[in-house]
């Protein structure tokens, strides 16, 4: 089994609303809102793969915080391992535009903008990790501390 760390940014702008990614599958047409964010490439650090990730999906600089969770995710038809790390960051602006995936010619990013909390509840488009639709309000609240980290794994 291939194993696949990920880093992924949780930024806020000025309204308290969430950076997010909207992605379809090009071929099976599901869709899903996540974090800005993607895997290590080569021997960069995990905070430089978060800040070229967001670079790429949100056209826009940042500048990452503290590491706020860790998710794990099986991907059984794949085989992948998938290991998430969840860092808080500061967008340097708000001037987010929809990016790219430079890995893939036929892109899965349909857009990237902030989301309102509502938003992101009554969506009926999956939202990953599942954490962003309630828990992650309330971590955010404490500055996220005194909550769990590890978010466990997805199978």
């Amino acid at each position: 089994m291939y194993i696949r760390v990920r880093a992924a940014a949780i930024i806020f702008n000025r309204n308290h609303e969430l950076l997010l990614v909207f992605h379809r599958d090009p071929e099976t047409k599901e869709e899903w809102l996540t974090l800005p964010g993607g895997g290590l490439e080569g021997d960069e650090s995990v905070t430089d793969a978060l800040v070229r990730e967001v670079r790429e999906e949100c056209c826009i600089k940042c500048m990452p915080g503290k590491l706020v969770y860790v998710r794990e995710y099986i991907d059984w038809k794949k085989n992948i391992h998938h290991v998430g790390l969840f860092f808080t960051a500061e967008a340097e602006n708000e001037a987010v535009k929809t990016g790219i995936d430079p890995e893939v010619e036929d892109q899965f990013i349909v857009e990237s903008r902030f989301y309102s909390k509502e938003e992101i509840e009554k969506t009926t488009i999956a939202v990953y990790p599942e954490t962003i639709k309630y828990q992650l309000w309330r971590d955010a609240e404490k500055n996220f501390t005194g909550h769990t980290i590890y978010l466990g794994q997805q199978r």
